[in-house]
């Protein structure tokens, strides 16, 4: 059993020191728990148990608004593509993320720059999977004065 956390702690280390597991199945089975270890098992579980599911459909434990469900579906289906777009500050991809979350044209440059500063924040390695990447966003978006109504459950 020792083998079995140690294992999911190495792998799921890097790739998840910065998501939280929030919501989901791995948040689910780790509710109530502190510390680094139910932290990354929780990561993990989700990442394995598709979390963006539950963030799409509002189930286990994700209650998202409709922005946010549209999000996670766009990062899906488009993540590398708007990885790309969220490196340079601008591209068709970043707009469609603008229009999912219904962002007002006003404050898209805000939005734009936000995201292209925090590039490593919402992927810290190769292997962050869309649940993560979307995860990151609406946690950067949350605590951002002006765009912290965009992703309001």
């Amino acid at each position: 059993m020792k083998k079995l956390i140690a294992g999911a702690i190495l792998l799921g280390a890097s790739s998840m020191a910065f998501a939280q597991p929030g919501c989901g199945v791995g948040a689910m089975i780790w509710k109530g728990q502190s510390g680094i270890v139910p932290h990354v098992l929780g990561a993990t579980t989700n990442g394995m148990a598709s979390q963006t599911v539950s963030m799409t459909f509002g189930i286990a434990g994700c209650n998202t608004n409709e922005r946010v469900q549209s999000l996670a579906m766009l990062m899906d289906s488009r993540g590398a593509a708007i990885a790309a777009d969220i490196s340079r500050g601008s591209g068709e991809h970043l707009d469609a993320m603008a229009s999912a979350l219904e962002i007002d044209v006003k404050d898209r440059e805000t939005f734009y720059s936000l995201l292209k500063t925090n590039f490593d924040t919402i992927f810290p390695d190769a292997d962050t999977t869309s649940g993560e990447a979307v995860n990151a966003i609406v946690s950067l978006l949350e605590q951002h004065e002006s765009l912290s109504k965009y992703v309001a459950a």
